[in-house]
């Protein structure tokens, strides 16, 4: 898995070229894919990093989701730019999303009903001729209900030793995060699940702080909102004397 800022930096540069035609008979039809503000409306940063988001989304087919545009020129700062100044919207693969705006020129992707879990979309956008991208994995609940950030309870723990941040995306990648601050994390690498039978396996691939005594295999089981292992440990921080083997909760 990619340090996330550096996955943000390597996405500035890839301008979408392919285009979701629009799919209305109303030629008077305001066209989605084009911005609806410019000129004294849509102030040019410069030279500055453009972006949806820093890490790939996790959604699932029909799925909406929300093109706001920001401005960045150091890790972890969101700027928000005016949503109706972007424009040239495009998707990679063709025709995975539809795209729409809102009254107030926000620009909307809805996933495809039929877009396959695994896919990885590429929503491409420019402002000021600056170009934007955010990446995207589709995924299903019903076959992977690890996706999402979770939260350890950590009341029968020691202090310091639960996690704050455990994320699963649909892409296969973890993270853990003891101290969320930005766009640290403690480490991540990424991760096989069986649904079926609850076995997961931790692939531990760079850190901040990787603990000495993480156990990267056992099972895990999601039930009634929590997230239970058995057998995995994501191991002792710095700050504690042994590690947190409580529950976790979205």
């Amino acid at each position: 898995m990619k340090h996330p800022f550096i996955s943000m930096v390597l996405l500035l540069g890839v301008a979408g070229c392919q285009s979701d035609a629009p799919a209305s008979g109303n030629a008077s039809a305001p066209d989605p894919l084009k911005a609806t503000l410019s000129g004294d409306a849509c102030p040019d940063m410069g030279q500055k990093a453009y972006f949806f988001w820093m890490e790939p989304r996790s959604v699932e087919p029909g799925d909406v989701v929300a093109l706001s545009p920001y401005w960045t020129d150091m890790p972890g700062g969101y700027n928000r730019l005016p949503p109706g100044c972007l424009g040239d919207l495009a998707v990679y693969p063709e025709g995975t999303v539809a795209f729409s705006r809102q009254e107030d020129g926000l620009a909307i992707a809805t996933i495809g009903p039929d877009v396959q879990a695994g896919t990885r979309l590429r929503l491409d956008g420019a402002y000021n001729g600056h170009g934007l991208s955010g990446l995207v994995e589709v995924f299903r609940a019903a076959d992977n209900p690890l996706v999402g950030t979770w939260r350890q309870e950590g009341r029968d723990c020691v202090s310091g030793s639960a996690v704050q941040e455990l994320v699963f995306t649909g892409g296969g990648d973890f993270s853990v995060t003891w101290t969320p601050f930005e766009v640290y994390k403690d480490y991540w690498g990424s991760y096989a699940f069986d649904a079926q039978t609850g076995a997961i396996s931790l692939t531990v691939e760079s850190g901040n702080q990787v603990p000495e005594d993480v156990m990267t295999s056992g099972i895990a089981t999601v039930s009634d909102g929590r997230l239970v292992f058995d057998g995995v440990s994501l191991g002792t921080p710095r700050s504690a004397a042994e590690a947190c083997h409580g529950a976790f909760t979205k």
